[in-house]
Order: structure tokens, then sequence, then C-alpha cells
């Protein structure tokens, strides 16, 4: 069984315009379809010019941006940070000074701020009032019986307390092997 095309007759006895098949390409549809492209890409392009002439009446952009304006304006907030670790350790440093100091929050509404080691041990002294144990309310459902573990809070304060402590320790190892 062979795979050759039927020609119409021996190679040498065809002309040159019978050496292509007259079956495979539809010049009219092709022609066809190349007329429709054309036209949906002018309706797309129409199209496109309205939409923007029409969003651009809604919201002009303003005046057009100067390359020769000396002043600099600032971009809106958030901005990129200059030296991220840095500043996420003075902040941290700043919510542990707050965390363990002495201080007046509102002076005029007799508001202060105690440590929270001191707060621990105040609270231990002179407990808030409670219930008795027994003394469930209808309807509430009593505490399991099982107290979860407290979990590490630290939060990214501790992670940079314990990456800077970690940093300390091994700048105090390398003057220490230095030295000897």
């Amino acid at each position: 069984m062979s795979m050759e095309t039927k020609r119409p007759g021996p190679e040498g006895q065809r002309t040159p315009e019978e050496n292509y098949e007259h079956s495979d390409a539809d010049v009219r549809g092709i022609g066809k379809s190349a007329i429709w492209l054309a036209v949906l890409l002018i309706v797309v392009f129409v199209s496109m010019r309205w939409t923007f002439n029409k969003m651009s009446e809604m919201e002009p952009m303003g005046a057009a941006a100067s390359p020769f304006v000396d002043s600099r304006q600032m971009p809106p907030a958030p901005r990129l940070q200059v030296d991220p670790q840095k500043e996420i350790s003075d902040y941290c440093a700043t919510q542990a000074a707050s965390l363990n100091s002495y201080g007046w929050k509102d002076s005029k509404a007799g508001i202060v701020q105690i440590p929270v080691d001191r707060a621990i041990d105040l609270m231990v002294e002179h407990p808030l009032p409670a219930r008795a144990g027994g003394d469930v309310p209808s309807g509430v459902n009593p505490l399991p019986s099982m107290i979860p573990p407290v979990a590490d809070v630290s939060g990214q304060c501790g992670y940079v307390t314990a990456r800077d402590e970690a940093k300390a320790a091994a700048e105090e190892e390398g003057k220490k092997e230095s030295g000897k």
C-alpha cells in the first residue's frame, strides 16, 4: 500500500500550473478569512480608541510631567525602609523599654505604667475577685480540664532580640579566641 498521491498523469506530461494540489488550499476561503480578520481588527482598534477617550474624559491625568522641574516630591506612604534591621531593633528596644519601665500613661486620668513582672507580682498578691469553682451559670460550658501549654508569643521582637543576643555572643566568643 502506497502513501503516494495519485496525480493526473506521468511527471513529464504535466504543465507547470498542475504541479500543485488544487484541492489543498481554498483561495476564496483564505481571502474571506483575511477580510474578516481585517474588519475585526478595525472594530477592535476603533472601540479601544473610543474607550480610552471616554476614560480620559472621566478622569483627566493632569498636567504632563516635565523633566525640567527641580523640586522633588516624596512618594506617598508607605515608603521603603532604608535600614530595616536597625529600624526593627530600635522598635523592639522601644517596646522592651516600655514594658520594663515605670511612667505615666495619662497623668490627668491617673493611669500609670509599671513593668510587666511587677504587675504579675501585684496580681498574685492581690488577685481579682472571682466566683467560687462550682458557680458556673447555666448555659455556659465549663472550662476544659486540660490547660494548654503557654505558647511562645515573643513575636518579631523576640526573634530580633534572640538574633542580637546570638550575634553579641558570637562576637564575644571571637574576641576571647583572638585574645588567647
